[in-house]
């Protein structure tokens, strides 16, 4: 009759504190922490600026460093580097990435890359993710972690700096995905909540199998109407399977 007692009375109490104390941080770092303690510290910390200037319509991102990444090679380092995102949708010159520095688990890029024409809507509706790869000689880049961070956090031509423990993704749509496959997540399409899709092109493909070869022959014909990544608003494509 005792044991009742005290784990009703423990029960409940414990559980309104520790949700009140979440909505209040609007801090990313305070959103870092909340993250998990055992993924974080195996994923590394990225330490970056954030800077939107109001009359050229322009977001500044500085990539400055990271720290204990988790290692990606056999020799326990990796070659990293950082590609960004703005989401949802595609926009011109959407994704953007840093140079890659080799045989390191503390890289330090000191690198700024800018979008441009952003206007004060997009800053208010839209998140950028910032995504830390490794770059495989083989062309197989794998994912490390992420971090994201909502426009509307940042105050006009006031430069934000951050601290954060990079995040796991986890591929909500796709079921049993492991492995090198999690990292694919990187690379599909970003759709939108609410539904909607914004055309980034088409591309042409033919597939066939040969039972003489046992093997998929996978014809890449041509692409149309790509979205524009570049700033001089063209491309420099290749296409992965």
């Amino acid at each position: 009759m005792r044991q009742p007692a005290p784990y009703a009375q423990a029960a409940a109490p414990p559980v309104p504190p520790a949700r009140q104390l979440l909505p209040p941080q609007d801090d990313e770092e305070d959103e870092a922490n909340s993250y998990d303690s055992d993924e974080a510290t195996t994923l590394g910390a990225l330490e970056f600026s954030l800077l939107y200037d109001q009359e050229k319509s322009s977001l500044h991102c500085t990539l400055i460093k990271a720290k204990g990444l988790k290692p990606m090679d056999s020799n326990g380092l990796a070659d990293p580097y950082v590609k960004l995102h703005l989401l949802p949708g595609a926009s011109k010159s959407n994704k953007l990435r840093t140079k890659t520095l080799r045989n390191t688990r503390n890289p330090i890029w000191n690198e700024t890359l800018v979008y441009h024409g952003i206007t004060d809507e997009d800053m208010q509706r839209k998140t950028l993710r910032i995504s830390v790869c490794d770059e495989d000689k083989f062309g197989h880049n794998e994912f490390i972690g992420e971090t994201r961070v909502s426009l509307k956090k940042l105050k006009s031509n006031q430069k934000k700096n951050f601290n954060i423990c990079l995040e796991r993704v986890i591929p909500m749509k796709r079921a049993g995905t492991t492995g090198s496959s999690r990292g694919m997540a990187l690379y599909e399409e970003e759709v939108d909540r609410g539904g909607d899709v914004e055309e980034r092109g088409k591309i042409l493909v033919s597939l066939m199998y040969s039972t003489q070869q046992g093997g998929l022959i996978v014809g890449i014909v041509r692409c149309v109407h790509l979205a524009a990544m570049d700033a001089n608003g063209y491309s420099d494509p290749f296409v992965k399977l």
